[in-house]
């Protein structure tokens, strides 16, 4: 009866919350989490794999990048409704402002990037439009949502990737100049395992995660050849696939249960807060007043 109760709560709380408006009648802008899909398009796997590959980003780079997916923002322009949404969430660190933040509005069949201030010398509007149209678009045509938003953020990285910008705390510049190359090779590697190794941990606990890193290491090391890239994806994929089997669902803004992933609407305290994407904090950062641009399918 509970599990029975918990699917029905996430097939109707997403519709729910995806209607809520304020009283200007406008959409109310969701809880802060690096990929929010109000529209259950994005299976769990797709929002795992997306997540870990933002997360990897902002490990390496410092920039903050979110995916915000809903049905539709009419009457509000979705370049409007974007620029509210990335100036509450406040992405982007605090001093550097390099977020960026891409939203889908499924229904309406429109995409926009909105682009902090920082990011408008690496990705102005017209190579954000480039993106759309040339990486997510002619995926999303297809139906290919997930295969969409992963091209266009390997794009998006790219792009960021050529600018200079302060680097991570605690990581020097020669760091990651010298391993600029090697973010992109072993990403592969990281995200395969994660996703095979979320599904070990909780069928084997801790020695799935471990079953998995070893065998991502051991992938990673034959096909790169190189025994220290093949234990920093083994090390890699075993912490992610650690932490992810260990929760059997996510919730935004909300509390996590069992029996599948629920979306329990919830309130956002602002810059720094930890709702949604597994205790994500924003930077604090990221004046989206600036670039961005759009288009459809």
């Amino acid at each position: 009866m509970i599990r029975g109760l918990c699917l029905v709560l996430f097939f109707a709380l997403p519709a729910a919350f995806a209607q809520q408006r304020g009283v200007d009648g406008l959409l109310v802008v969701p809880p802060l989490a690096r990929v929010t899909d109000t529209t259950g398009t994005l299976s769990a796997a797709d929002r795992q794999t997306l997540e870990s590959k933002l997360a990897a980003f902002e490990s390496a780079r410092g920039s903050q990048v979110a995916i915000l997916m809903v049905a539709a923002t009419a009457p509000e322009p979705i370049s409007d409704f974007a620029q509210r949404a990335g100036d509450a969430w406040k992405i982007g660190r605090a001093g550097v402002g390099d977020g960026l933040l891409i939203v889908v509005a499924k229904d309406e069949r429109r995409v926009w990037i909105s682009v902090a201030r920082t990011l408008e010398g690496a990705i102005p509007d017209l190579a954000a439009a480039r993106v759309i149209r040339e990486f997510i678009t002619p995926r999303f045509k297809q139906s290919d949502f997930a295969g969409g938003l992963n091209a266009g953020l390997d794009a998006i990285f790219k792009l960021i990737e050529g600018e200079k910008l302060p680097p991570p705390a605690g990581v020097s510049k020669q760091k990651i100049e010298a391993g600029e190359d090697v973010l992109g090779l072993l990403i592969p590697f990281v995200i395969g395992g994660v996703i095979v190794g979320a599904v070990l941990r909780k069928l084997f606990g801790v020695p799935g995660a471990l079953l998995a890193g070893g065998g991502a290491g051991i992938a990673a090391g034959s096909i790169l050849s190189s025994l220290l890239l093949g234990g920093l994806a083994g090390v890699a994929v075993f912490a992610l696939a650690l932490g992810a089997g260990s929760r059997s669902s996510r919730v935004l803004g909300g509390r996590r249960g069992r029996g599948g992933d629920i979306f329990i609407p919830g309130g956002w305290s602002g810059g720094g807060s930890s709702n949604g994407g597994g205790g994500w904090s924003s930077g604090g950062g990221g004046d989206f007043s600036g670039g961005g641009a759009g288009g459809d399918w």
